[in-house]
């Protein structure tokens, strides 16, 4: 049985595809990434903006007993309860987020304004992590699952990384991944090698979306 995530429907939907086909290789759910660095009035970094969209396999299965029926909408309440109780879980991996200031891991502050919409089929999660300590210099934003449980990816086009209140002469910069990832399998990893692994593990790093700041 596949291992729990963080995302307690995700946890959910890990067991449901674990006893559908015990083979099945990681990762289980895809995420579409969007950010936004905001920057404070004297111009240094404050809080990182995310938008989460879910792949619509398993935003359909998050939205069953949501309040959905046909074509009704899904009910706000419980959209909004969903989105509190999964900013809430990723506490303990840290929000998947790494945000570096002049080399200098940044630590966050409990998540913000949480939010969850349904749209053509998709979940899309939004919340805001506040940096402890707001911080001045050269960033690097890194978002990945080090277990490979979730695919991170970042949104084609400008919107994927943009920069709120950030000093004149700043841009930041989207880095992906070089060429699709290998499937498990084709690499001979079984299921038992995913689940010994550990939000301390380094295998995730090789799918890390990266956005770099620089300002000249």
């Amino acid at each position: 049985m596949a291992r729990r995530s963080p995302l307690p429907v995700l946890a959910a939907g890990a067991l449901l595809a674990g006893a559908a086909s015990p083979a099945l290789a990681h990762p289980h759910v895809w995420i579409t990434t969007r950010a936004e660095i905001v920057y404070a009035p004297d111009g240094r970094i404050s809080a990182v903006r995310h938008a989460w969209t879910f792949d619509p396999s398993y935003s359909a299965f998050a939205v069953q007993g949501l309040g959905q029926a046909g074509t009704a909408p899904v009910s706000p309440e419980a959209l909004a309860a969903l989105a509190r109780d999964n900013t809430e879980n990723l506490a303990e991996s840290a929000y998947f987020t790494i945000l570096k200031v002049d080399g200098r891991k940044q630590e966050f502050g409990a998540p913000e304004a949480p939010a969850m919409a349904y749209a053509d089929g998709q979940l899309t999660l939004r919340f805001s992590l506040p940096l402890r300590a707001p911080a001045r210099g050269a960033a690097s934003l890194e978002v990945y699952d080090p277990t490979y449980f979730v695919a991170f990816s970042l949104a084609e086009g400008d919107g994927a990384a943009t920069l709120a209140g950030a000093p004149a002469g700043c841009r930041a910069t989207a880095h992906r991944p070089k060429g699709a990832p290998a499937a498990p399998a084709a690499t001979g990893m079984s299921e038992a090698f995913f689940d010994a692994l550990t939000a301390a593990s380094s295998y995730g790093v090789q799918f890390a979306n990266r956005i770099v700041v620089a300002c000249s």
